[in-house]
């Protein structure tokens, strides 16, 4: 009669582990990409590149990096369900734009496609 009791118990505290790990996994991946985009933000001299580390400015950062009309109205619609959609598709216009200005080929955002590779695109693009 314990022992499927025992077992659950244990089950539990694992799964209860694995979700810790992927939280900090998380964590780190962000600090990492926000680092990415506050390097790229400061190479095209964008005015408050410390919006990178923030969650939504983020968004706005990239559309004001990519010098696209009205940046605080996209960041908006990025937040309303389907609409966002359209949005998304604007913010891959933005990182092609970005790509175009620092000189680097918009085709790596094709690579980003390939799990964990956009941590190396990224990082290429911040630091070369």
């Amino acid at each position: 009669m314990m022992l499927p009791i025992l077992l659950a118990q244990s089950s539990r505290n694992q799964a209860t582990g694995e979700f810790a790990v992927l939280v900090v996994g998380i964590i780190i991946s962000y600090f990492i990409m926000g680092f990415f985009l506050y390097r790229i933000c400061q190479k095209l001299n964008v005015e408050n590149a410390w919006f990178a580390w923030v969650p939504i400015l983020n968004t706005y950062i990239v559309f004001k990096a990519a010098d696209e009309q009205e940046p605080v109205l996209w960041t908006i619609l990025s937040l309303i369900p389907c609409i966002s959609i359209i949005a998304g598709i604007k913010l891959i216009i933005a990182w092609v734009r970005i790509f175009n200005k620092l000189g680097k080929s918009p085709w790596l955002l094709l690579i980003c496609l390939i799990p964990f590779a956009i941590f190396f695109v990224f990082g290429y693009v911040a630091f070369t």
